[in-house]
């Protein structure tokens, strides 16, 4: 089982609830065509599919979430490519808002800071 994911039996780790809380947001944020994965989601794509035939798609690729060394603060990283039509700088202003808000949510009882990152890695 992965570590990772099944920190406290069956209930996801902050990091995983985090991940998907603002993967969700991001990519549901107009003008974003799609999450992009770094090197190693794209990895963990190919190591999967030759391992198991199949690549699974990673429903958190383009996002990574992790407590920073004050173990206070949550730094999140977020990768996208924009639509068309799109101005990078707003689309990147409203997703750092709703990630910021999506994270906020999930880590609501802890009293954790979240800094958001956005990068646009392309356009369409």
């Amino acid at each position: 089982m992965n570590q990772q994911k099944k920190q406290h039996g069956n209930r996801p780790s902050a990091r995983s609830r985090v991940e998907e809380a603002v993967a969700a947001a991001a990519a549901g944020v107009p003008g974003v065509a799609y999450l992009r994965p770094g090197l190693v989601g794209v990895l963990r794509a190919h190591t999967a599919r030759l391992m198991h035939g199949v690549a699974r798609p990673d429903p958190v690729g383009g996002v990574r979430a992790a407590l920073g060394p004050d173990r206070r603060t949550w730094q999140v990283e977020v990768k996208l490519t924009t639509l068309p039509g799109h101005r990078a700088v707003d689309v990147t202003r409203e997703v750092r808002a709703a990630a910021t808000a999506a994270a906020r949510e999930v880590l609501a009882d802890g009293g954790a800071r979240v800094e958001v990152t956005v990068t646009v890695t392309g356009v369409l």
